[in-house]
């Protein structure tokens, strides 16, 4: 680091302004003007989106760059995402294809990379999407952007992969990540026929739905909840889940459900679920009937009366 430090042995100094600016997580910046006051307290969030351009930090500096934030997402379109002055094209393997091509289809960017656990535990299930929309004839495909450390994890990571990708070390690969404020990986930014963003939240998506959340707009999520409320109405009110001796309860978006992670599949999920509030415990519906299948009887996994009285430490 090229600046200034508080001694390493100075815990009091460091004590203070942790308690003064309510630090609770790093890294963090804050932003201080002339005089000592903050008037930014996620300098951090501000340097990953804007780099150099944030500085003097001011509310002036902000609105200016979120207005010309607010202005490319207008008028964005697949070309200008995608190209740069000195490249038109994507690859397919070793295979240059022009990004006109993608104009009109239902594009997925996806961001991974072989040292993401998370991502290789991803890319198959995409795959397998992928490739169910290809055999329907429909106008998608996914452009790969690399967040290897190394082209040889680039290529390795590709391999698998059917699909389309931009060059390694291409900068555009930082920019969009910027442009679309990905926090983490993997994650899949759909971008519509138009070459609008449809939704950043490709990936939950395709775990919760799989093919049948094509193409991503919100009617068709729409259809797909409706479908979900209507399945819901099968499912007993709670389960007893032998896997961990939780009593469950049944809830969705509006009786305590939410965005959260499966502890049966690891993935994130949304709405209806078994849920256990007391420690956290919580499940996809269709994880309830997948332990069925892979050999639950009725005295595993049945219907009950009593509410969760599971202990914290499970």
């Amino acid at each position: 680091m090229p600046w200034l430090a508080i001694p390493f042995c100075d815990l009091q100094s460091k004590k203070n302004l942790t308690q003064k600016f309510q630090i609770e997580g790093i890294p963090s910046l804050i932003i201080l003007d002339s005089g000592g006051k903050p008037i930014q307290t996620d300098g951090v969030e501000l340097i990953y989106r804007y780099g150099v351009q944030a500085f003097p930090f001011t509310s002036t500096t902000m609105a200016e760059l979120e207005a010309e934030e607010l202005a490319k997402h207008a008028s964005q379109t697949i070309g200008r995402l995608l190209c740069t002055d000195s490249r038109d094209y994507v690859f397919k393997q070793e295979e240059q294809v022009p990004i006109s091509q993608l104009v009109g289809k239902t594009v997925g960017l996806y961001f991974s990379a072989l040292w993401c656990p998370p991502c290789v535990k991803f890319t198959p299930r995409l795959v397998t999407v992928y490739q169910q929309l290809k055999e329907k004839n429909e106008d998608f495909e996914i452009v790969f952007i690399s967040i290897d450390r190394d082209e040889t994890g680039y290529v390795e990571c590709y391999q698998s992969m059917p699909w389309l990708s931009l060059p390694y070390g291409d900068e555009t690969a930082k920019t969009l990540l910027r442009y679309f404020h990905v926090q983490g990986i993997p994650t899949l930014i759909i971008i519509g026929p138009d070459g609008k963003t449809v939704t950043r939240e490709g990936r939950n998506l395709i775990n919760l739905h799989l093919e049948m959340a094509y193409p991503f707009t919100e009617a068709q999520l729409s259809l797909l909840q409706d479908r979900l409320d209507e399945e819901a109405k099968n499912y007993p009110n709670s389960v007893h889940h032998i896997g961990h001796r939780h009593i469950l309860n049944l809830v969705s978006a509006s009786s305590g459900g939410g965005p959260f992670i499966c502890c049966e599949c690891d993935e994130q999920g949304s709405g209806w679920a078994y849920q256990c509030i007391e420690c956290g415990y919580e499940i996809h519906l269709k994880c309830v009937r997948e332990s069925e299948k892979d050999g639950f009887n009725e005295k595993q996994l049945r219907t009950v009366i009593p509410a969760c009285a599971c202990s914290s430490g499970y």
